[in-house]
Formats: C-alpha cells, structure tokens, sequence
C-alpha cells in the first residue's frame, strides 16, 4: 500500500481493494482486462461534475466561456498534469514494449487511467463519491482557470479578429497526408482580405486547422 499513499488518502479502502482499481491502472498492453472501458465511464461523469461545477461557481458566465473553462479542465494535458501529482506514473501497469517507449510517462496513458479510476470510483461509491474526488483532486486546476481570452482557441481568435475588422471568415481546406507511413492532415487557412495562406499538420483534422490559424495569427501580428 505504500506505493498508492496520496489515492489512499482520498479513496474508500473499498475501491482500493477492488478488482476494478487494479483494471483502472491496466494499460492495454499490459492485459486484456484493462482500463479502457473504465475510461470511456470516467470520462463522461468527470465532464458531468466539471460541467455541473462551473454552472454552479461562475453564474455570469455565457455558454461560450462556460464550455472554453470545461475543455481547458477535461482536456488531456490537465488530466496528466494531475495524473503526475498522483504519481500514477508509479502504479500504472504496462507492457514491455511501451516501458521501452517511456509508456510510464505518456500523457495519453497516464490521462486515459486518472479517467479510468474516476469510473471505478463512481462504479462502487457512486456519483458523490465521484464528485468529492474529482474536485479534490482539481481543486488546485479549479483555483487557477485562465482568463476567457487566454482559452480561446486559435480559430476563435482568427474568427473575432476577421469580424472585428469586417472581413470575411476565414476558409479551412483539410486534406490527407503520409508523413513517415502515419495518417496526418494538412490545412491550408486562407484569409483573402488579407492575402494570406497558410498551413497547418495535424494527427486530426481539429488539430491541423488549429494549427494552420495559429500560423495566420502569427503573420497578422508581425
């Protein structure tokens, strides 16, 4: 138990015991019972308490911004940085292949198993439970949310800025791409106002147009 001392001290003896703990902390390619279905549960009630959570504490807030503070919450990178905290890095179970790719230490592994314990916590304590334990553990996250204007997005930030001056928006063309054998998108952002074009690489769509607009908002501002 001394390798789980900071979850033992926000977690019921129960969960901890449980087979669905150790199944939360279960990469793929360690087992075949592992955390990915506790993940998919983990991640809808964490958008749910967050959700719920930002409705209640920021009652001016539009839609908009209310939804900007829960992607900026939910999103990978504040899942891992939290997952660190946790030391989940000391508990998750892998296999050979992805400790030789430094597995203990990827985002996405140590994200997907914060999000996999929130559903094992919810499975056997329940919704309350959950919720004590998602704000415990984000208390510092929910403490220290960006202002609106740091978590727009780059579309958005292209988007405003275009119509603040008149222009049209901004058009996105997305195509596939084979960089080193893997699946990438590229887009090209054209703003024709401005004669600008740029473009942008992603591993999705999303990310590649994000890209592509930040590049715009770069030339805009030099």
């Amino acid at each position: 138990m001394n390798k789980i001392n900071k979850l033992n001290e926000i977690l019921s003896e129960k969960t901890l015991n449980s087979d669905l703990f150790i199944n939360s902390l279960t990469h793929r390619s360690a087992s075949s019972n592992n955390n990915e279905r506790l993940e998919f549960l983990g991640d809808a009630v964490l958008g749910l308490v967050i959700a719920n959570h930002l409705y209640s504490s920021f009652k001016n807030d539009q839609e908009g911004i209310l939804s900007r503070k829960r992607s900026h919450l939910v999103k990978k990178d504040t899942l891992f940085r939290i997952a660190k905290k946790l030391s989940l890095s000391d508990l998750i179970n892998i296999g050979e292949g992805e400790k030789k790719s430094g597995g203990k230490n990827s985002s996405s592994i140590l994200s997907d198993a914060l999000e996999a314990i929130i559903g094992v916590v919810f499975l056997i304590d329940g919704y309350d439970a959950a919720k004590e334990f998602i704000l415990k553990v984000y208390q510092e996250e929910l403490e220290n949310i960006p202002d609106d204007e740091e978590l727009k997005d780059s579309k958005t930030k292209l988007q405003e800025f275009l119509q603040g001056k008149g222009f049209n928006l901004p058009k996105y063309e997305t195509k596939e791409v084979l960089i080193e054998k893997d699946l990438h998108f590229e887009t090209t952002c054209h703003v024709k106002e401005l004669k600008i074009e740029e473009k942008g690489v992603g591993k999705n769509k999303r990310l590649s147009q994000q890209t592509a607009a930040s590049k715009v908002l770069n030339n805009i501002n030099k």
